[in-house]
């Protein structure tokens, strides 16, 4: 969602004033960008974006508030609106709030310090599972575990391996395959290796086939297996070790 898109579910936002739109901007970084946190420069670029004059002291203002505790300082720096704020602006604007996810269809915490692009898509997944959205569900997964193999020949500086000549990567069925004909860097598991066709075909059903509709027993069927690819894949990245070549 866009920036302009979300201040006009807002409304009355161009009536208040800039002091009153910078909880909504903060929302905004928050929820829709996925950031961690937000300065007064990202407050001021939002309201350039949407082309408003912007409050005349954003640093002190968000001071204020923090001290009024309707923000608060993160850790790394900048700053997040409370709970009690991000609620008042999500029943304001009319947002569903969706339940946490469960550990009904895996355990979220198999994916804890890797990546916050795959935290987010195991969620959802995961919430698909919750929900009964068991197409999307599915869907979800296929591209949770193509990301995984990816990152895992990222890691071994191997990537131009599961790419075309044009630089982009293969498709599912493509990767798996190049995954398990590695024998030098890492060895598949017997159960890992078993259980990645059946979540590629799944997936591709539920992406590709208008008549194909998946159902609980469709997702249940690969839980086992799934949880084992992930944390097999997630085992051999080793995101701690390579979190900290990164920064070298």
């Amino acid at each position: 969602m866009t920036i302009e898109e979300y201040v006009n579910r807002i409304d009355g936002f161009l009536t208040l004033k800039p002091s009153e739109q910078i909880p909504y901007l903060g929302y905004y970084l928050i929820i829709h960008e996925g950031k961690e946190a937000f300065t007064a420069k990202n407050i001021e670029d939002c309201f350039f974006a949407l082309r408003l004059p912007p409050y005349s002291n954003i640093s002190a203002y968000l001071s204020k508030e923090k001290k009024s505790k309707r923000m608060m300082a993160h850790k790394n720096g900048g700053y997040r609106i409370t709970k009690l704020v991000e609620s008042e602006i999500s029943n304001h604007i009319g947002e569903l709030k969706a339940n946490e996810p469960s550990e009904n269809y895996f355990p979220l915490e198999l994916l804890h310090n890797t990546r916050s692009y795959l935290i987010k898509t195991a969620k959802q997944a995961i919430q698909c599972y919750d929900y009964q959205f068991y197409d999307a569900c599915l869907v979800m997964t296929r591209r949770l575990i193509e990301t995984l193999i990816i990152e895992l020949f990222e890691r071994y500086k191997i990537k131009e391996r599961i790419q075309d000549k044009s630089g982009n990567y293969f498709f599912c069925s493509d990767l798996i395959d190049c995954l398990l004909s590695e024998k030098v860097l890492w060895t598949i598991g017997r159960n890992s290796a078993k259980a990645l066709p059946d979540i590629k075909a799944k997936g591709d059903l539920c992406a590709h086939n208008r008549r194909f509709n998946a159902t609980k027993s469709d997702a249940d069927s690969i839980k086992l297996g799934l949880r084992i690819v992930v944390e097999e894949l997630v085992h051999l990245i080793d995101y701690e070790h390579w979190n900290k070549e990164s920064k070298k």
